[in-house]
């Protein structure tokens, strides 16, 4: 139970990109700035990374680099801001990052390949808040999991009626949590791809999705997040 619950935030917040593959610009033009991701490793893990779009749950690699004494770099340019995916040769770790057009980095510890620490980046940095907050409440599934286990064990059908209550509670937390922030970051890109992993939710609120993206900035409804959730509800 626990390992589903926490495998779902993950996949809100990680595998909710379904838009079709983009290339990246291998370089900017005069109008766009384009990015630089410097990526350091604490130790060797691999000799080749690869930047990869996220599609559904299948992440597609679109650009590569190889690894030279722990260390590669990414050039090119976005039209806006999206959740990608880094992965290397002969594993099957994926580290999830928010490519936007400037100068970051990362740095990343294989033996604790979900907590890279990324620099240079506020929207990567708004993320990471946004996660952080999310785990806050979901870790309040450890202090439920034993509680659970014991009533499956007794088959105390009042006390896993209980336990249910909670789980409920802690979605609905969460779910409050997430339009909220929305609410109060409508101007950044990251509102806007917390946004559409709703759409993914067990069960979709229409119409507070259709509330929350009129909030959004003009600009954000401009990126490819937005875009979906337009389409999705007929808000052009």
């Amino acid at each position: 139970m626990k390992k589903i619950l926490v495998a779902c935030l993950y996949s809100f917040i990680i595998f909710s990109c379904n838009s079709p593959v983009s290339q990246i610009k291998k370089e900017s033009d005069s109008k766009t700035k384009g990015f630089v991701l410097n990526g350091s490793l604490k130790s060797y893990i691999s000799d080749k990374v690869y930047l990869c779009k996220i599609i559904e749950n299948d992440i597609h690699p679109i650009d590569s680099a190889i690894i030279k004494n722990n260390n590669f770099i990414f050039k090119g340019a976005v039209g806006y801001p999206e959740r990608f995916a880094i992965t290397f040769e002969n594993s099957s770790a994926a580290i999830i990052l928010i490519i936007e057009n400037t100068n970051f980095e990362i740095i990343i510890d294989p033996n604790q390949l979900d907590e890279p620490v990324i620099k240079g980046s506020e929207l990567n940095t708004k993320l990471e808040e946004y996660k952080s907050n999310s785990k806050n409440i979901f870790k309040k599934i450890d202090y439920l999991f034993p509680k659970f286990q014991k009533a499956r064990l007794e088959n105390d059908v009042e006390n896993l009626a209980e336990i249910g209550n909670e789980l409920k509670n802690i979605e609905t937390e969460f779910t409050d949590f997430s339009f909220n922030f929305v609410k109060t970051n409508s101007d950044s890109y990251v509102a806007a791809m917390i946004l559409r992993d709703q759409l993914k939710s067990s069960t979709v609120d229409t119409l507070r999705i259709s509330n929350a993206y009129k909030q959004l900035s003009e600009a954000v409804k401009k990126s490819p997040d937005a875009q979906v959730i337009a389409a999705a509800f007929n808000l052009r």
